[in-house]
């Protein structure tokens, strides 16, 4: 599969999950507005297919990869407990530079790579963000911003041996929404386990409350 593509196919199927009301659930959990998100996800998937970018020669920055992301992590940062900022920016700093490790770690020895790099370094992503935190507005600037410096880290490093220096390309989106995916995906499964575990825990009549 060719870089980009999963990215928009992912783009796609959440797009269509969020216009049918299939997210709606984490959309509260999150604080965010159908119509906001579908707004949000059209203009991402525009600037995706259209593969925009800003060039400050001879660094380019990609709109769907990088300046989008980055415009999603302000607004959420503004929504995260103020006592508990600093916390989660010093959290996604860290997890950044572990993503940026071990993409190193497979560059330098490929046969570490037991499975594709973008569904392993998603997963590990997804986990050390939910360790870090259980609230999700908080996992989901955490993951959004760590994988954002962590792109950035890496095209920079990486800038003298590639000799040019693309933030946000079509690899690093098709890491981008596979976490993101793969993040929806653990709150619904972990949103159906807490009501089935509370259904357990709720009387079966009133005589046994």
């Amino acid at each position: 599969m060719n870089e980009g593509t999963l990215a928009m196919l992912i783009q796609w199927c959440m797009l269509c999950l969020v216009w049918m009301g299939s997210l709606d659930r984490l959309l509260r959990e999150v604080g965010l507005s159908r119509r906001n998100v579908l707004a949000a996800m059209t203009v991402t998937l525009l600037c995706t297919f259209a593969s925009w970018k800003l060039s400050f020669a001879p660094v380019q920055i990609s709109l769907s990869g990088t300046l989008l992301p980055l415009v999603a992590c302000g607004w959420l940062y503004t929504r995260v407990q103020p006592q508990k900022r600093r916390f989660h920016l010093i959290a996604s700093i860290g997890i950044a530079w572990s993503l940026f490790w071990l993409r190193w770690v497979f560059f330098s020895d490929p046969v570490l790579l037991v499975w594709d790099e973008r569904i392993l370094l998603p997963t590990v992503a997804v986990i050390m963000v939910s360790l870090f935190t259980r609230s999700p507005l908080s996992q989901l600037f955490s993951l959004l911003f760590s994988l954002e410096i962590a792109d950035t880290t890496h095209g920079f490093y990486f800038w003298k041996w590639s000799g040019a220096c693309i933030l946000g390309d079509e690899y690093a989106q098709d890491l981008l929404w596979s976490s993101l995916s793969g993040w929806s995906l653990y709150r619904l499964v972990w949103t159906v386990i807490k009501r089935m575990a509370g259904n357990r825990a709720e009387p079966s009549n009133p005589e046994d409350a």
